[in-house]
């Protein structure tokens, strides 16, 4: 059950240039150092932060209240997933142009407003996003290719680490480029697009919605541009780990080949996930006997048998 309420002496009738959406389950010591490098990023554009909070249990309500008031806020009970909370925000927001943002994110206020000004300029273009950056100054995966059962093996196998780093994503480009899918850290989309092409779909918990969601934008005739000068820091991977990750992941990636991709390939998609996730727990059952290794070992087990079951099973 959901109660979502929302400030409304904070709510606006004016148009912003920007409604900024982040979505929060308790991960309260990034969201306030992202807020504070927001607010204090002295953007040009105007702006509205809404937050929606999933049921957070660590205090983040409350340094919001107290820190933060101006930002508008909508709460729920429980963990919605980031699909449906982001559509809270966008549904209650009113920006020409939304800002999908993790809250585990370092802004500059140059490279937001670059953004807005690269949408200003090209009408043709629904969604736009820049480089991410890790914490130690390395550069993350920030966009790619529709997928291919090719390029899933390749990833599922890590062989494409033979090609190069970060396979499939190429992290050196450094021109203006059209892209078929930016990562949703910081994604900024034209409003009139969405009205277009509809929201995030929500049966896409988290994972694979950011792409579902680009993917009818491209089919629809917009383009999605990387702007490798508008850099973001971005933490990354900070509300789950990274065995409950990587079932949402497979999760993610299944289920978009069965709303897009048609029965014939998302049944190979299936039965590959299914065989390498098979071997995985041979190995790592036989792994688990050696004590040094056993509680990796172990992990790594539920979590391939947790995608078997998922390959097997869609839920």
């Amino acid at each position: 059950m959901t109660a979502s309420t929302i400030q409304p002496d904070q709510l606006t009738k004016d148009v912003p240039d920007l409604s900024i959406i982040l979505v929060c389950w308790n991960n309260k010591d990034y969201l306030e150092p992202c807020l504070h490098s927001l607010y204090g990023a002295r953007l040009h554009s105007s702006y509205v932060v809404l937050v929606i909070d999933n049921g957070s249990k660590d205090g983040s309500q409350a340094m919001l209240r107290e820190k933060f008031p101006q930002v508008i806020i909508i709460q729920n009970d429980d963990n919605l997933g980031l699909g449906k909370a982001s559509n809270q925000g966008i549904e209650a927001s009113n920006g020409k142009y939304v800002l999908l943002l993790n809250n585990d994110t370092i802004l500059n206020g140059s490279s937001i407003d670059a953004m807005v000004e690269f949408l200003d300029a090209h009408p043709e273009v629904g969604a736009v996003g820049g480089r991410l950056i890790n914490p130690d100054g390395s550069i993350q995966s920030c966009y790619n290719n529709f997928s291919t059962l090719h390029e899933e093996f390749l990833i599922a196998t890590r062989l494409g680490e033979l090609y190069r780093k970060g396979y499939p994503s190429n992290m050196t480009e450094s021109r203006v480029k059209s892209v078929d899918w930016l990562c949703s850290a910081c994604l900024m989309l034209r409003r009139s697009a969405l009205d277009q092409v509809g929201l995030l779909d929500e049966k896409f918990f988290i994972y694979g919605d950011e792409v579902d969601l680009q993917y009818r934008l491209k089919r629809a005739g917009w383009q999605i541009y990387f702007l490798p000068d508008a850099d973001i820091i971005h933490y990354g991977g900070r509300s789950l780990n990274r065995w409950r990750r990587r079932k949402l992941v497979y999760r993610g990636k299944m289920l978009f080949y069965q709303k897009n991709y048609g029965s014939l390939s998302t049944y190979i998609l299936r039965v590959m996930f299914a065989g390498l996730s098979l071997f995985k727990l041979i190995v790592w059952g036989v792994t688990a006997i050696f004590p040094n290794w056993h509680e990796q070992a172990s992990r790594e087990f539920q979590s391939n048998a947790d995608i078997l079951k998922l390959c097997w099973k869609l839920e």
